[in-house]
């Protein structure tokens, strides 16, 4: 059994590195020819630069190359072991299936930690570093600092939150904004708006935000600077509400050295990043429980339809928390049903375990993007539909992984 196992362990690992190689290099080129390609014919970017973002994109890549070389060396071995009569030798020898794929998991599960590894600190690492060295190439304007789902809080006194943004010319366009105006600790100002515009002037490090159609809540214990308190009173809260065409606050100053140093994207956080980011943002939440926009149970029924859900900082942060998790776990899922498929691929003499191979992988990829589409609906549990594909794809394989052990 000593000789058989490392047979299959040296077919598996060297199948397994050259399948990865392949997967690895095509999503690096894809990669470059995305993000650097340009900057390079531009001259912005050396060949030093291009040497340096490929290796930083290399552990960001192996995330996914990892799993899908570990289901196409399984295919492989497990199929020309069944075409060469190898496997049928084995198993008349008394060795049932079980056995033989024995070595194979225990791989796939190292190569699950490494890739939980590379999941929750490395690839994050590298892939945010990967930007900041963009950044110092292409830095951008300062509107570059404002980004969907990203509460913005590094203005003092104010936090600023958007669903999305478009440029048009030398303008943003914003999308469903959610601005907070503070003194000191506490809120004195919420304004919900469908949309509004960013524009920045980088020679004063300044940026200007207006925004369009508000519903404008204010404190009743000071002037609103807006306008004289209407008879729109909250009677179960202590703000007025106000419909205003437009408003913007005074401009911002920012540090120019902030444009290149702003916090990274939540999918390019680690997950003693993330949990940081959590904290911070359970901070925000606990802040904004007394605004006007998280009553709205308390409101009167005339005011409810012009008040939108305010936005949830807590659930992202989560659905990327357990994406590193769940995501760490593809190579042994694809393993225990690439190990089946292989088998029953020569049996049929057909692509029929290939294809469905690549169905259950486009279906395992299917589900991360669905939890990630669904970050900002927390009815839906999106952090938990990470979690789905891999007891899909280990339920499955099982139930394979039995059919073929017992030879139907």
């Amino acid at each position: 059994m000593r000789t058989l196992y490392t047979y299959l362990t040296k077919q598996i690992l060297a199948t397994t590195i050259l399948s990865v190689a392949v997967f690895a290099f095509v999503l690096l080129l894809g990669n470059i020819m995305k993000e650097i390609l340009a900057l390079l014919i531009n001259g912005q970017a050396s060949f030093t630069l291009v040497g340096k973002a490929f290796l930083l994109l290399v552990p960001f890549v192996m995330v996914f190359a990892l799993p899908m070389g570990m289901l196409t060396a399984s295919l492989l071995l497990f199929g020309r072991l069944s075409a060469d009569q190898e496997l049928t030798a084995m198993r008349a020898g008394g060795i049932s299936l079980a056995s033989l794929s024995a070595p194979i998991i225990i791989i796939s599960m190292v190569m699950s930690m490494l890739c939980a590894w590379i999941n929750l600190d490395l690839a994050p690492y590298c892939r945010a570093t990967y930007k900041d060295l963009i950044r110092q190439v292409d830095v951008g304007t300062l509107t570059d600092l404002l980004q969907p789902g990203i509460p913005m809080t590094d203005i003092p006194g104010q936090m600023i939150h958007i669903e999305g943004r478009r440029a048009a010319g030398d303008i943003v366009l914003l999308e469903n904004i959610h601005y907070i105006q503070y003194e000191g600790k506490y809120p004195v100002r919420e304004v919900l708006a469908p949309g509004g515009t960013l524009e920045s002037n980088d020679s004063a490090n300044q940026i200007f935000l207006t925004m369009t159609n508000c519903t404008v809540f204010y404190r009743n214990n000071r002037a609103s600077p807006i306008t004289t308190p209407s008879s729109n009173e909250l009677d179960s809260t202590a703000w007025t509400l106000i419909k205003i065409p437009d408003w913007a606050p005074p401009p911002f100053t920012i540090e120019r050295h902030a444009a290149t140093l702003r916090k990274p994207k939540l999918h390019h956080m680690s997950f003693r990043q993330l949990k940081t980011e959590m904290k911070e943002r359970m901070a925000l939440v606990n802040e904004m429980r007394a605004l006007p926009s998280f009553n709205i149970a308390n409101m009167r029924t005339e005011l409810e339809e012009s008040i939108r859900k305010p936005f949830d900082p807590i659930t992202p942060v989560k659905v990327q928390m357990h994406r590193q998790f769940a995501f760490s776990y593809a190579c042994f899922a694809f393993t225990l049903v690439g190990i089946p498929l292989g088998i029953q691929a020569h049996r049929r003499e057909t692509s029929t375990g290939i294809a469905m191979a690549l169905i259950l992988v486009a279906l395992y990829y299917g589900f991360i993007v669905l939890a990630n589409a669904l970050e900002d609906q927390s009815q839906w549990f999106p952090h938990l539909i990470m979690w789905l594909p891999n007891f899909l794809f280990q339920s499955i394989g099982c139930v394979l992984m039995w059919r073929a052990n017992r030879g139907i």
